[in-house]
């Protein structure tokens, strides 16, 4: 690579990252303060190790630059302002991303863009959440984790009695509150199922298809651990219950495993 170019790409980084420093603590922050986006810290990580592993592929695609990245650095732009006046740290993290688009067109095109597709779609793993949309599902998902998890202790034999989010099981009382919605398992289950699915298969629609999978695994596990808290009181709080919330985690990733082996099963079949 051309000296002037590495140390223009260089600046060019350098510069990102202060114009966007406030941006970036924020995010920081919330993956650091807000359990539902602990995950956040890895999604970087898992962003430069695809873009390094996959290093001679992009490689290979010809640099040409475009102007159309200053339209993206403009819309970063504008983004980053509407965040500063107000709307929030959402908006001031899509800009950024849509920043690091428009640098990566300058120096290599579009075609260097799409080279990167993949590992700049994981990045809207780490984006923190949007409330106006968060708060739309909150309710929802608490009564319907409320109502599976009562049909399950049901279905067990456990006699229960609903009343709207709270779960009574003999004289112990549960109430399915907001952190327990499911959305702490949904958003890092569907991050880890299309990694799983990056590194285990070649077809990128798996992707989508055990990121869409993800979705149901994650709810009805959040079921589970809401049915498992209401019948056993040692489970509704402390370090048993995050030790149980672990354990669930790991039991949802283990029925992505099973479900790109039957996926795969069936699309064997019909080839």
């Amino acid at each position: 690579m051309n000296p002037k170019l590495r140390a223009a790409i260089v600046l060019a980084t350098v510069s990102l990252l202060v114009c966007y420093a406030s941006v970036l603590r924020g995010m920081a922050d919330q993956w650091w303060n807000d359990e539902d986006m602990g995950h956040g810290f890895l999604v970087p990580v898992v962003i430069l190790w695809i873009v390094w592993r996959e290093r001679d592929q992009w490689r290979r695609v010809p640099a040409e630059p475009t102007l159309w990245g200053f339209a993206w650095l403009a819309a970063g732009a504008a983004l980053q302002l509407a965040g500063t006046l107000g709307v929030g740290l959402f908006a001031g993290s899509l800009g950024f991303l849509c920043s690091v688009v428009g640098v990566v067109m300058c120096f290599g095109g579009l075609a260097r863009a799409r080279a990167w597709g993949f590992p700049l779609l994981l990045s809207l793993f780490m984006l923190p959440k949007l409330l106006i949309v968060y708060n739309q599902f909150t309710l929802p998902l608490q009564l319907l984790a409320t109502r599976q998890a009562a049909a399950i202790l049901w279905a067990a034999g456990i006699g229960v009695v609903r009343e709207g989010n709270v779960l009574q099981v003999g004289a112990h009382r549960v109430a399915v509150v907001e952190a327990c919605n499911g959305l702490r398992y949904l958003i890092p289950l569907g991050f880890a199922g299309v990694v799983f699915a990056y590194l285990a298969d070649p077809r990128p629609w798996m992707r989508g298809a055990l990121l869409v999978a993800a979705i149901p695994v994650a709810i009805l596990a959040n079921a589970f651990r809401v049915a498992a808290s209401a019948s056993v009181p040692a489970l509704s709080e402390g370090a048993f219950h995050t030790f149980a919330g672990w354990l669930i985690f790991v039991a949802c990733i283990a029925a992505i495993f099973l479900i790109h082996r039957l996926l795969n099963r069936i699309w064997g079949r019909h080839a």
